[in-house]
């Protein structure tokens, strides 16, 4: 794949993908609609009217239809419409053998689920119902460091434990090591 660089005359550059052979063999209807997309009027217009409904709170009608943090962590995408799977990938159950492995396993599926959606909330600040799943999935992933750095000592640098003397980040077993 090859990546041109062009100018849509908005805010901002961008880079587009394209492959000239594909592109060449798209019917007419399809460059068209390419072409209509890449207007600088168009993206311009778009992108207003998506922000003023988004601010206006016009998006509080969409109801979260989320995995289990388990399964959004295995799957990659913690929302039910619009996960498609790659190719042939098919979501396998981690193998657990240890209470280390399971805290960090509890604490990776409900930080990825914050972090989820944190982003979702990027582009739907008015949904109530999705700042309260922010929240929740942020307090347990929380509690979950926490209680993880209680028994096994820090599990990032900037970790609460992190600021005891000595300096328990050089003075631990590291979170990745056997």
């Amino acid at each position: 794949m090859k990546y041109d660089f062009y100018d849509d005359m908005s805010m901002m550059n961008n880079f587009m993908p394209y492959d000239m052979d594909q592109l060449n063999n798209m019917p007419n209807s399809f460059k068209e609609s390419v072409n209509k997309l890449n207007e600088p009027n168009n993206m311009t217009n778009n992108f207003a009217y998506d922000i003023n409904n988004m601010m206006s709170g016009n998006n509080s009608n969409n109801k979260l239809d989320l995995y289990s943090p388990y399964e959004g962590y295995m799957r990659g995408n913690a929302f039910k419409d619009q996960y498609v799977p790659y190719k042939n990938y098919r979501p396998q159950k981690i193998n657990i053998t240890s209470e280390k492995d399971e805290m960090l396993v509890n604490i990776g599926q409900y930080s990825f689920m914050a972090h989820e959606m944190n982003l979702y909330l990027d582009t739907h600040p008015t949904d109530r119902e999705a700042l309260n799943k922010f929240q929740e999935f942020r307090n347990k992933a929380d509690e979950l460091i926490k209680n993880y750095e209680r028994k096994y000592g820090p599990l990032t640098v900037s970790g609460d434990v992190s600021n005891q003397t000595p300096f328990n980040w050089v003075t631990t077993k590291w979170p990745w090591a056997l």
